[in-house]
């Protein structure tokens, strides 16, 4: 009897922690609603990733000037900032898709720019604080991986980011084109809308036709691309 009931406790409490799992990850960011909302996620994702690849390039910039020493300063700062940058990827991923950061980051994941306790220590000079801070910002795998992350966001990152924006994009565009088609003839020559020559008000409704399909496949594949892409971000950043 005894036995029976701690198997339905065990089971009771396996069936509690995958709820709490499932709870702590949630499957969101599909179905039509998920699809309307994936142009504008890619297009903030897309900006993250710009600015991510200028800050990472920043970074670069202030370790060329460690032999002036200003690069001490500016170290530390650049690894902050792109660490926010990734920091905010991380919790987009996981507010859109369930697909945010690990459970496993230390408080020296998560700030990068931290001196070392060497650095810290009581009586330490200025200049010795600023360069052992900025070493131990370099030492660190993070660091790197951040780097990493901003740029391969700006390659296939951005990629998939932007599919969902274009798609939907064309297919507003294409829908529009049985107004459209003479102006947007008569301005441009030899006109087309994917594979079909715009020469007539027939033709514009069959690019109105194609355009609805380019839309329904940008709210279909748009929380894909998008959920792709937050597993990417996770895997660069090993977070």
């Amino acid at each position: 009897m005894s036995d029976g009931t701690s198997g339905a406790a065990a089971r009771s409490g396996a069936t509690g922690r995958a709820g709490h799992d499932d709870g702590a990850r949630p499957r969101r960011g599909g179905g039509l609603v998920g699809g309307l909302l994936a142009p504008g996620r890619g297009l903030v994702l897309m900006l993250l990733g710009w600015t991510a690849t200028v800050v990472s390039w920043l970074l670069v910039t202030a370790i060329i000037t460690l032999f002036i020493w200003v690069g001490f300063v500016l170290v530390p700062l650049a690894a902050k900032a792109l660490r926010a940058l990734a920091d905010c990827q991380l919790r987009l991923g996981r507010r859109w898709y369930g697909i945010g950061p690990g459970a496993g980051a230390g408080p020296g994941e998560r700030h990068p720019g931290a001196l070392d306790p060497a650095a810290e220590a009581p009586g330490a000079p200025e200049p010795a604080k600023g360069a052992l801070g900025a070493l131990g910002v370099l030492r660190r795998r993070s660091t790197w991986r951040d780097w990493a992350w901003a740029h391969i966001s700006l390659v296939a990152g951005w990629f998939l980011a932007v599919v969902p924006l274009l798609l939907v994009g064309s297919g507003l565009f294409g829908i529009l084109m049985p107004v459209l088609w003479d102006p947007w003839v008569s301005t441009w020559d030899n006109s087309w809308y994917g594979f079909i020559r715009l020469e007539s008000a027939r033709s514009a409704n069959w690019a109105a036709g194609l355009g609805v399909v380019w839309l329904l496949l940008g709210l279909w594949i748009g929380p894909y691309a998008l959920r792709a892409q937050a597993k990417l971000a996770r895997a660069v950043l090993g977070r």
